[in-house]
């Protein structure tokens, strides 16, 4: 290894710019969303960018109530298996209980996704980066093209706004003004 790979792999575990969906569709799903932007806040290096919130249908499963989403940009120092470990803490401390199960949905308390992490691609059993489904659904692409900012997916380097384009999900999906919120 050259002395410029070492600089590179070293700022690699330092920081890191990850995109994150978040989704509730039971209790107070606002103040659910607050309580996890906080909890996300303090493992952050750097202050949080979120979107607006994004009132939703239920995607995967129509039986389920309607979802309030964001998405937020986040810059920190944790492996992308490590950040999961810390969201999977937060749903669990916010109070969610149940994963889906067999592809089945179910209605959550939270539910956080990692949607990206750098440029990386990462395909294993508990953690695939970037998120399969997230070009396929409104209520992630909707709010992460709001922060976009020159963001591209790592596996084509389409921007979220070419996905929204394409994107085939028929379901509701609004952003909430601060009177809605």
């Amino acid at each position: 290894m050259n002395r410029f790979t070492l600089m590179v792999e070293h700022s690699d575990k330092r920081v890191n710019t990850v995109f994150l969906s978040l989704g509730s569709n039971l209790g107070e799903r606002l103040q659910n969303l607050k309580v996890a932007i906080a909890q996300i806040q303090k493992i952050a290096l750097k202050a949080v960018r979120i979107s607006g919130f994004y009132e939703s249908e239920p995607w995967g499963n129509l039986n389920l109530a309607g979802f309030l989403n964001c998405v937020l940009e986040v810059k920190v120092d944790q492996s992308p298996q490590e950040l999961l470990v810390e969201i999977q803490h937060i749903e669990k401390i916010i109070g969610r209980t149940v994963k889906s199960k067999n592809g089945e949905y179910s209605n959550r308390v939270i539910d956080i996704d990692i949607l990206t992490f750098n440029n990386k691609t990462i395909n294993s059993i508990d953690l695939t980066i970037p998120h399969p489904l997230m070009n396929q659904r409104k209520f992630v692409l909707l709010p992460l093209a709001e922060l976009e900012n020159g963001v591209f997916l790592p596996y084509d380097l389409n921007s979220p706004r070419h996905y929204l384009k394409l994107c085939l999900d028929g379901g509701g999906c609004k952003r909430l003004t601060s009177i809605d919120v």
